[in-house]
């Protein structure tokens, strides 16, 4: 049996209506009006993502994400640490509260280290300052459609590590809180999201320091958590946008 032959339509209308209820305005105003209209968490370009959304990323991971801990219903409190702040707080061991009571048992977030990202591997394979199309957007210029083409560079590769401390007076918490780690890491790696773009997170290590004493006598047991980020940074404003030839007309088979 004979198959249909197949028709191929070449008239492809693909201006939008100029009039009527069907009338779309495809400009700057109608990109807008789509971005509105999306998930409020994304949009059509990448977002820039700086070491300072890295750092709040982790942090939340290990406040309020996969690393929080809970000890008889109440939420051990996370401190992040610079440099600075660090050297600081390493020679008093305290952390108070409003009434300047020692709090106890706590955790303490500190970005130790940088180097160059191994995401991708290590190789180098990014040309210096080439942008690279990412997305094609219709709008109507001059009554004629066209596309507004986004173009941006390869993001820079990073690796990050961080030092994870926990505080506590009592063994029975250091356990728990090494459970939790254990736990979350059996797999190798986690993910956090800095504005929303995944980036893996892996345990380097787990060490048990030596008890510490802060500056009013008391004791602290303490284990220190070597995680690494494999991340990127980007930056919006190393985007490009450009105009591209109206859009052709193509056969379509029906």
């Amino acid at each position: 049996m004979a198959l249909p032959s197949k028709k191929v339509k070449y008239d492809i209308q693909i201006d939008p209506p100029k009039t009527g209820t069907e009338y779309l305005e495809y400009g700057m105003d109608r990109i807008e009006e789509l971005l509105l209209k999306t998930d409020q968490n994304s949009t059509f370009l990448p977002r820039t993502i700086l070491f300072e959304d890295i750092d709040d990323s982790v942090f939340e991971y290990i406040n309020n994400g996969e690393l929080e801990l809970v000890i008889e219903g109440n939420k051990v409190p996370v401190i992040y640490l610079t440099n600075e702040r660090w050297g600081e707080f390493s020679k008093t061991w305290t952390h108070t509260d409003d009434d300047k009571n020692i709090i106890s048992p706590f955790i303490t977030v500190r970005r130790t280290d940088k180097a160059p990202g191994t995401r991708l591997g290590t190789k180098y394979r990014i040309p210096q300052g080439k942008a690279f199309k990412y997305l094609d957007v219709p709008i109507l210029d001059d009554g004629q459609v066209i596309l507004l083409r986004f173009k941006i560079p390869e993001p820079a590769n990073v690796d990050l590590t961080y030092d994870i401390r926990f505080f506590t007076r009592y063994l029975q918490d250091a356990n728990l809180y090494d459970e939790t780690v254990t736990k979350t890491f059996a797999s190798r790696q986690g993910y956090i999201f800095p504005k929303n773009h995944p980036m893996p997170i892996t345990l380097e290590g787990m060490n048990e320091e030596n008890t510490v004493q802060d500056v009013q006598g008391d004791r602290y047991f303490v284990t220190s958590y070597t995680l690494k980020v494999m991340g990127y940074i980007q930056d919006e404003k190393e985007f490009e946008i450009t105009k591209t030839n109206r859009l052709p007309r193509i056969g379509i088979d029906l």
